[in-house]
């Protein structure tokens, strides 16, 4: 019983301190963070319109991560397709290619709460972050 009440605690204790974390992207965001937010979203537009407009579309084929910088031409400064780059800074995307789409996320590592962009073959780009 002793054991049970103090793994409860300890895992209250951890919980409420990941609730006390500062997001950088919540209702007090401040203007620098809302202009890296924005251009995380420019990128987001970025990779679907690549992958929308490239030959392989039409066939449900897309272009893995390292086959985006390729086929880039006229993305906005401050963006890199290279894979193990961040593709805006303190941004990095994961991108999954499958058999008929692909899905992707942009997520910011420097904000402790983890706000995402995440994204499809579909072509919306919806925010995100995990549930705390």
């Amino acid at each position: 019983m002793r054991t049970t009440v103090l793994a409860l605690a300890f895992s209250l204790a951890v919980a409420s301190s990941s609730f006390a974390q500062q997001c950088l992207h919540g209702d007090d965001e401040t203007s620098a963070q809302a202009a890296r937010r924005r251009e995380a979203l420019v990128a987001a537009r970025v990779v679907n319109t690549l992958q929308a407009n490239q030959p392989g579309a039409a066939q449900n084929r897309y272009l893995r991560h390292d086959e985006l910088g390729r086929a880039a031409s006229g993305v906005p400064p401050g963006i890199s397709l290279a894979p193990d780059t961040d593709i805006a800074a303190g941004w990095r995307l994961s991108l999954d290619v499958a058999l008929a789409g692909y899905w992707f996320s942009i997520r910011d590592t420097t904000d402790p709460c983890g706000f995402s962009y995440i994204s499809n073959a579909a072509g919306l780009i919806y925010s995100a972050e995990p549930i705390r």
